[in-house]
């Protein structure tokens, strides 16, 4: 046999023995059962997602907030803008704004615009201009201040209306933190 063949036999048992061995190491590692810890069920909740609503505070002429949780289960943006208008109307019947009475109402959104369908008698509710305001601007805030759009323009039972009592609402508003 030549000293060639003799060389490369040699490497060969080498290289045999070498994976052999780091096979065997693996599979000793492998062996190890590495526990994994799976969070409790308490754990694994939704986080709640919060947002302001604002309602005119008439005794201070100005607009008060309070958080809401929004439903949880909301993808679309215009099923959580609904959302925030059914929590916002029923904080303006709690604080006897608006009369408890169902009131319609749609909201869309169209390349960061939201248009807002109110039913005229919410409007109709206010007793004087500043009211009437305080009013527009619950809505305006409450529903720009999560973010997504830049305007509201207001509709009454759906089409663009000037005056429903006090104020021409035929334009666009944006979000106004100093009413």
């Amino acid at each position: 046999m030549s000293n060639k063949l003799k060389i490369f036999l040699v490497v060969l048992a080498s290289i045999t023995i070498a994976t052999g061995i780091y096979s065997n190491q693996l599979n000793k590692k492998s062996e190890i059962v590495t526990p994994i810890s799976t969070p409790a069920r308490e754990a694994i909740r939704q986080t709640e997602v919060t947002t302001p609503i604002f309602y005119p505070d008439l005794k201070a002429g100005k607009l008060s907030s309070q958080d809401i949780i929004l439903d949880s289960n909301l993808k679309y943006k215009e099923n959580i803008l609904k959302n925030i208008i059914e929590q916002l109307t029923l904080k303006l019947e709690e604080i006897n704004i608006l009369k408890k009475e169902s009131f319609k109402y749609e909201v869309y959104v169209k390349n960061r615009i939201i248009y807002l369908d109110l039913d005229s008698k919410i409007l109709s509710s206010a007793k004087n201009p500043q009211e009437e305001l305080l009013i527009i601007y619950s809505f305006v805030n409450s529903l720009l201040t999560p973010g997504g759009a830049d305007t509201v323009v207001l509709l009454i039972n759906g089409v663009p209306t000037d005056k429903v009592n006090f104020i021409n609402i035929n334009k666009s508003y944006k979000l106004n933190s100093n009413i």
